[in-house]
């Protein structure tokens, strides 16, 4: 059978669309749906690493907020003892006593897990003397009518305030309790002697609570009385329980700052920090520290001096380099400061003028504690933006700074700051 050119052509573009078809249908669409199914999981894996590195990433800062969080408890727990132990209090109260050159002795009531109790003020109505009507008429009456007004109103509120305080205060005896434990003391000595055990317990790192004062005469020179006072306990996160109840009478208990922090062998390493800077120098109105990446505490701490409880305290925990801010403002003759760090601020409303200090010297002092740099890839550091808006000028010491690579910058007016390298 001979075929012409026309049907050789026609058959020729057959075979062609028939080839196409199986080609499609059993190559091309297989190798389509495996793309398909490759760029699916392509997307699907790149979706699981980009979540792997958004968990790394919220990891590590938790681990920042784990850290800044730990501090905290730790400084705000300070002040206060890990446990009671009624034989330590004994022998450090037996030492305060002498060095007060007082004799006493001590009867401790029951420890106790309980809410705080609150000192509750009584608001009472005096009646007015029988003169008053004659001095309001003499000041004129009606004068006398807006300060009742005010008078009244005032009581109100001071009434309504109490009466939200005692409702805050019953919700939280429901969540809130502490161990505590009350004594009292009965004592005998001079008055300078008791003065001075007052003033030592006032000064104390752990917190004492004096509820109350009895003297009476008992010679010429010689007074006895009782003191009734409380001590509360807070666990610690460290082992600051262990080294506390450690007993050891050779140890050295008596100090000059009594129940201190420093009583016994240790002292909380959380504070080591700022409690350095501190005896550096003891006029600073505010410190700051700044810590190695290997630390367990945070990098950067900042703070106002001589803050037994550590409330105004805000920190920072960049691997890097962590900018923070210190605004001084002045409002007639009274001063101001806030700071902040990127992971907290002092005030707490930071739009504000501040909180108010009084400066301890002619110029306002910031002391810094630095460190050397353990290794290189130990880049943390603090960039310190100063912004002094005060007739006062602004001395910042740094301490122990690593002189070839320094951890610390300052960025402020020259002419309002001075910075001083120790």
């Amino acid at each position: 059978m001979k075929l012409s050119n026309k049907e050789k052509t026609m058959l020729f573009i057959l075979g062609i669309i028939i080839i196409g078809f199986v080609y499609y249908q059993y190559v091309y669409s297989v190798q389509v749906s495996q793309i398909e199914q490759k760029i699916k999981e392509e997307s699907e894996l790149e979706q699981k690493y980009n979540n792997a590195i958004n968990t790394i990433k919220v990891l590590d800062d938790k681990k920042s907020d784990v850290k800044i969080l730990k501090a905290k408890i730790d400084n705000e727990a300070e002040p206060f003892y890990p446990t009671i132990s009624e034989e330590h209090i004994i022998l450090e109260l037996n030492t305060l006593l002498d060095e007060s050159d007082l004799d006493g002795s001590i009867k401790f009531n029951p420890i106790v897990s309980d809410s705080v109790e609150s000192a509750g003020k009584k608001v009472t109505d005096l009646p007015d003397s029988s003169l008053q009507a004659i001095v309001d008429k003499y000041n004129n009456k009606t004068t006398s009518d807006k300060k009742t007004t005010t008078s009244t109103d005032n009581k109100t509120n001071v009434k309504k305030s109490e009466n939200n305080s005692s409702a805050s205060n019953s919700k939280d005896k429901k969540r809130n309790t502490v161990q505590y434990v009350k004594f009292e003391i009965n004592f005998q000595g001079s008055y300078d002697g008791l003065s001075k055990f007052l003033n030592a317990i006032e000064e104390n790192k752990k917190k004492i609570v004096v509820n109350s004062v009895k003297i009476s005469s008992d010679t010429t020179d010689s007074i006895k009385g009782t003191i009734n006072l409380e001590i509360y306990a807070i666990p610690k996160i460290d082992s600051d329980l262990e080294e506390y109840l450690k007993w050891d009478l050779n140890n050295t208990y008596g100090k000059s700052i009594p129940f201190g922090a420093e009583s016994g062998s240790t002292r909380n390493t959380t504070n080591d920090n700022t409690q350095t800077v501190q005896e550096n120098a003891p006029t600073s109105d505010f410190i700051a520290s700044v810590k190695s990446v290997t630390s367990d505490l945070p990098k950067v701490i900042i703070g106002k001096a001589k803050d037994d409880l550590r409330t105004t305290y805000i920190y920072g925990d960049s691997s890097s380099q962590e900018s923070a801010e210190i605004i001084l403002t002045q409002d007639g003759d009274k001063y101001y400061y806030k700071y902040k760090t990127s992971k907290g601020a002092f005030p707490t409303n930071y739009d504000g003028i501040g909180e108010e200090f009084i400066p301890s010297s002619t110029d306002i002092t910031l002391n810094v504690l630095s460190e050397i740099r353990v290794n290189s890839d130990d880049n943390s550091s603090l960039k310190l933006k100063v912004i002094n808006k005060t007739d006062k000028k602004v001395d910042i010491n740094i301490y122990g700074d690593d002189t070839s690579n320094p951890r610390v910058a300052i960025d402020g007016d020259e002419s309002t700051i001075k910075v001083n390298n120790h």
